[in-house]
């Protein structure tokens, strides 16, 4: 079994290094594809041996190989982060053909997270392949897509209603979408736990924003947290409900 650990630690280093780029460039709208990795400071293109995950960053000292320029050491701490993700797919569902969906999943909300955070945004093409890949994270696809159903039309109903009621938007699409990618990849018992961690943990970062007078607080990132918690812990917390 410890292969298949350190298989998954391996992939998700690569694949953090791939979210970076995914985080930046959706973030900015621009091509994940073209142009090649380079420098935004210099905008010299990146030699194969600067972008091994994590190695790179350490023997570069943290700096551009050609202009000396420092890189932000977020780029490490994605690329491990989604290594963990990836340990804890398969911790959670061993070395089966769902655990790479799963893990995708995971790395979709990462990035859909870090996005919003950054920007206020979340890239419809990224919000759906996350709810395409957490449709995929188990044997029961018709489940799945009930579940998403189910999750996205309640947040429908609430967005419509608090939108009446505050007369402003109070929940974005993205927001939906996620929901269903929620219920999807937790059922219908765990995306409702989730979305509550979810929402008990962006009250205290909306009143400090309401306090600094910033007008909107990215919901993205709680509902990616709570999903995280669920999706390792969703059997111990329903046992403390009594949901299971």
């Amino acid at each position: 079994m410890s292969y298949y650990y350190l298989l998954a630690a391996i992939l998700g280093l690569c694949f953090g290094s791939f979210a970076n780029v995914v985080i930046i460039r959706m973030g900015k709208e621009e091509s994940i594809v073209f142009p090649a990795s380079h420098c935004p400071n210099c905008k010299h293109a990146l030699k194969w041996y600067h972008n091994i995950p994590v190695l790179s960053f350490i023997v570069l000292r943290g700096k551009c190989g050609f202009c000396g320029q420092k890189i932000s050491v977020i780029y490490p701490i994605i690329e491990i982060f989604v290594s963990l993700l990836f340990c804890a797919a398969v911790y959670k569902l061993g070395a089966t053909y769902f655990t790479i969906f799963a893990a995708l999943t995971l790395f979709s909300l990462l990035c859909l997270a870090v996005i919003d955070f950054q920007t206020l945004m979340a890239p419809d093409s990224l919000n759906f392949l996350a709810l395409f890949f957490a449709l995929l994270s188990s044997g029961a696809i018709l489940d799945n897509l009930s579940a998403a159903f189910l999750i996205a039309g309640g947040l429908s109903l609430l967005r419509m209603g608090l939108s009446s009621l505050l007369k402003k938007e109070a929940m974005g699409e993205a927001d939906v979408i996620l929901g269903a990618t929620m219920g999807a990849f937790l059922g219908l018992t765990g995306a409702l736990i989730a979305l509550f961690i979810g929402a008990l943990s962006a009250i205290i970062p909306a009143l400090i924003n309401r306090k600094n007078a910033r007008l909107e607080t990215p919901f993205i990132p709680f509902l990616a947290f709570g999903t995280l918690i669920v999706f390792i812990f969703g059997n111990e917390l329903k046992s403390l409900l009594g949901w299971q």
